[in-house]
């Protein structure tokens, strides 16, 4: 009975000397947040998004092992999947690049934003993958850039009209020409992508985005990650992306996966 007194006795004051060496020692996540030996991280990658093809850079700022904030600079090419291109038909040229029909615009977004990184679950010592949770806030610059079609014409010219009966002229869609940019019949061909550059417009709005990080990344100097989320765009107007304006939207949801690549330091 004794003895039964004296072991429980000595569990309990190992019990109780345990949390206050604890206390008195750092806890093991406390210490792997002080010990933490990286201090800021440059990532860059690709995004595939339903709502086009984006690239970005991302300056990280780490507080510590659990927490990043972070500092994103993005480039979207904003695609619909659901456009098809119509044949071209080039009667008078030899390029023959399709086009897409009822469009106005080509869209373009260049993102700035602040965010945070806040892991989840840590990898193991050596191998594994470590999740977090990442979400941003900021603005968006769009950029409408003008959709040149090649609009065939008849030549009035008598001196030329001869030896060529239709001229070739690369247009914009406008209020002047709405009846020929959609009439199938007139339309040659797509004009080169460079044409309508320098009248590209400005439209301003905000961004969210959130998703998860899966590290796998043996290394922790090293950045290799997927992560997957949704991500939402909010202008002050529609953007004039068709010539049906029914179709155009101040809003832009779209569900994406990136490819992060990069380091810390």
């Amino acid at each position: 009975m004794r003895k039964c007194v004296l072991i429980i006795l000595a569990l309990a004051l190992f019990a109780a000397a345990d949390p206050l060496s604890a206390q008195k020692a750092d806890s093991p996540k406390m210490q792997a947040q002080k010990d933490y030996m990286f201090r800021r991280q440059m990532v860059g990658g690709m995004r595939l998004q339903s709502t086009g093809l984006g690239f970005y850079l991302q300056y990280g700022l780490i507080k510590n092992i659990y927490k990043t904030h972070l500092f994103m600079l993005e480039y979207e090419w904003h695609i619909d999947y659901r456009d098809k291109k119509s044949k071209a038909y080039p009667a008078y040229t030899e390029t023959g690049r399709d086009y897409f029909f009822g469009v106005q615009n080509k869209f373009h977004e260049i993102r700035f934003s602040y965010g945070f990184e806040r892991a989840i679950a840590d990898k193991a010592m050596r191998n594994g993958v470590r999740l977090s949770w990442e979400g941003f806030i900021g603005g968006v610059m769009g950029l409408t850039k003008p959709y040149y079609l090649n609009i065939d014409y008849p030549n009035n010219d008598p001196a030329t009209k001869g030896q060529f009966p239709i001229i070739v002229v690369s247009q914009k869609y406008s209020d002047a020409t709405k009846n020929v940019f959609l009439d199938k019949n007139v339309i040659d061909e797509a004009a080169p992508i460079s044409k309508g550059l320098g009248e590209m417009r400005p439209i301003f709005g905000g961004h969210v985005r959130t998703g998860l990080n899966f590290d796998w990344g043996s290394r922790d100097a090293f950045v290799k990650a997927i992560e997957a989320g949704a991500s939402l765009d909010i202008f002050y107007k529609k953007v004039p992306i068709y010539v049906d304006d029914r179709s155009n939207h101040f809003l832009f949801l779209g569900l994406y996966v990136s490819f992060h690549i990069g380091k810390r330091w």
